[in-house]
């Protein structure tokens, strides 16, 4: 499945790459914010803090969905343009969210388990049921995207999609995320290998600053729109097979 997102990918990687990069270096702000908040002396997660992430999430999740509205429209041989990918992912927002709850809405039991007994056989174990009935959920944003289902029937699709597959759709995940963390570890070491070349001078110009921040993104967008890339041809290959 890997191999066979490679074409789309390398087919919509320019298109995507800016809604790569904006989502990328938008989800980092908050974080940002928090530390200079910190660094301040004020609080770090006031109301304006919270607006500011609920933001962050939107533009993020809207981004996302355009690159997966580019990649169908590509896969199907179409073309859409980043705006008006954009203005869809937009008006299905809520949609979106909604969907995106119910998937990791299973994470909640282990996650306030662990909060109070920490991470022990139990939590261990929680945590590994939720993270596989997780996974049935795979193919539900695509099925949003190139079907406009509900949050509800998109999540009765991916099921049934992904119960007889479920081998199948487990292995997809843990190889795209074996290889998402090994290109960001890659890129890490490039990166902070062009910091030390820059030397001290140069990591404390702004503009030197600022440029780094949005390299980074660039190089953390791209593991992103490949993955993109392997959802719509895995839900291509279950629920748009080629006509003979």
């Amino acid at each position: 499945m890997l191999r066979l997102a490679w074409p789309l990918f390398q087919e919509t990687l320019l298109r995507c790459l800016p809604l790569g990069v904006l989502a990328a270096a938008a989800s980092a702000v908050p974080n940002a914010e928090a530390a200079a908040r910190r660094a301040a002396g004020a609080p770090r997660y006031d109301g304006q803090w919270w607006m500011l992430l609920a933001a962050v999430t939107a533009l993020v999740l809207i981004c996302y969905g355009a690159v997966l509205r580019i990649q169908l429209h590509q896969a199907r041989g179409e073309r859409q343009d980043a705006m008006a990918a954009m203005r869809s992912a937009f008006a299905s927002l809520p949609f979106t969210l909604l969907f995106l709850l119910m998937t990791f809405a299973p994470l909640a039991a282990p996650a306030v388990w662990m909060s109070a007994r920490g991470f022990g056989l139990v939590g261990m174990l929680l945590l590994l049921g939720a993270l596989a009935g997780s996974l049935l959920m795979f193919f539900g944003w695509p099925a949003m995207v190139a079907q406009g289902l509900s949050p509800w029937a998109a999540a009765r699709r991916s099921i049934l999609l992904a119960r007889p597959r479920y081998l199948q759709v487990a292995a997809v995940v843990a190889l795209l995320l074996a290889a998402v963390l090994v290109f960001t570890q890659l890129a890490g070491i490039f990166l902070g290998s062009v910091i030390m070349i820059a030397g001290p001078a140069a990591q404390s110009n702004p503009n030197w600053l600022a440029a780094s921040r949005w390299l980074m993104a660039g190089v953390l967008a791209v593991p992103v729109i490949y993955a993109g890339a392997v959802s719509i041809t895995a839900w291509r290959c279950v629920a748009e097979p080629p006509r003979a």
